[in-house]
């Protein structure tokens, strides 16, 4: 699927993921850029497995899948994942499979970490960094998530000792 520079550029503008980047960052990031089209059913990454590649949706939706078990749908562009494998380099903790037809930008992230030059490191940081937030949000809602649970359960176990 071939995509203008210009085209990149703009879709790249308008993912939250990429607002710390300077203009040459940017370029930088857009000809790097694939994009790739999924079927429903189609295995974007799966669990368990390596991934080399950060995926932001561009349209469509896609499903979280943990051992089997649907954990959160994200839909719409601009949604990014496969960073937790760039980040920490190991494999997968989930599968993300499409629920509806899905167009993605795509990043090799082998390519990304061969970028040693110093005149990378700020676009290394920033990217880098722009993982960690995703990371520290999603690990917010996570912990919000367990603290519903385990109070639920201690008035349950309460209730049943009662």
């Amino acid at each position: 699927m071939e995509i203008t520079l210009e085209k990149k550029l703009e879709l790249i503008n308008k993912i939250s993921f990429f607002t710390r980047f300077d203009d040459a960052d940017k370029i930088t990031m857009a000809e790097m850029a694939s994009f790739e089209k999924y079927r429903p059913g189609d295995k974007l990454i799966e669990q368990s497995s390596i991934n080399s590649q950060l995926f932001f949706i561009i349209n469509g939706n896609v499903d979280i899948v943990i051992d089997e078990k649907l954990v959160l749908t994200l839909s719409g562009g601009g949604h990014v994942f496969g960073e937790m494998s760039f980040v920490h380099d190991s494999p997968a903790s989930a599968s993300v499979v499409a629920n509806t037809k899905v167009v993605a930008m795509t990043f090799d992230t082998m390519k990304i970490n061969l970028m040693v030059e110093p005149i990378y490191y700020k676009f290394r940081m920033n990217i880098y960094r722009s993982c960690a937030d995703i990371l520290a949000k999603r690990l917010i809602h996570t912990n919000s998530i367990a603290t519903t649970f385990i109070h639920n359960n201690e008035k349950i176990e309460l209730d049943i000792e009662e």
